[in-house]
């Protein structure tokens, strides 16, 4: 199993945390009442007074610059003093108009796309009401069949009881 490496140890960063860290058992001691409280809080605060002087001379290297023109090759040939070369621009205005062509391209498909699944609704809705009137009509037709069921189961029983209920 292979380690990596996670670059150098800077021994202020070290030395401040190391101080942090004697602070912070003091304020436990202090709490709880434990001894050498005080003694562990003078040590702590005399290593991050060390740290604090010691990093006020302490100098700082900037930060590496990108190279933007490895992206944008038209910076390089103005930093050069060289006049800008108008076909790069050229071919970097084609570009913006060939991807800006193509989104427009998507954009109009996909418009295309919504009208079609408009199109279906509405006819989904048109067929979707034509059915609720059949089954309307459906329920009339089977209400008038259940009336017609009940008078037969009537007249039915009228005349298994030999016609006694008239």
């Amino acid at each position: 199993m292979a380690i990596k490496a996670k670059g150098k140890l800077d021994p202020i960063t070290f030395i401040y945390g190391f101080g942090a860290a004697v602070i912070l058992v003091g304020s436990m001691f202090k709490f709880i009442g434990w001894d050498y409280a005080n003694e562990l809080f003078i040590a702590g605060l005399a290593i991050e007074a060390v740290v604090f002087i010691i990093s006020a001379f302490e100098r700082k290297v900037d930060d590496k610059e990108y190279h933007w023109e490895n992206v944008f090759p038209q910076l390089e040939q103005e930093n050069t003093g060289n006049s800008p070369d108008s076909s790069s621009y050229a071919k970097a205005m084609e570009q913006l108009s060939e991807s800006i062509k193509s989104f427009s391209g998507q954009i109009t498909h996909l418009n295309q796309s919504l009208e079609h699944i408009n199109k279906e609704m509405l006819a989904n809705n048109e067929s979707t009401k034509a059915m609720n009137g059949r089954v309307q009509e459906l329920n009339k037709q089977m209400e008038e069949y259940a009336g017609y069921m009940q008078q037969m189961n009537s007249k039915y029983k009228d005349f298994l009881s030999g016609g006694k209920a008239n």
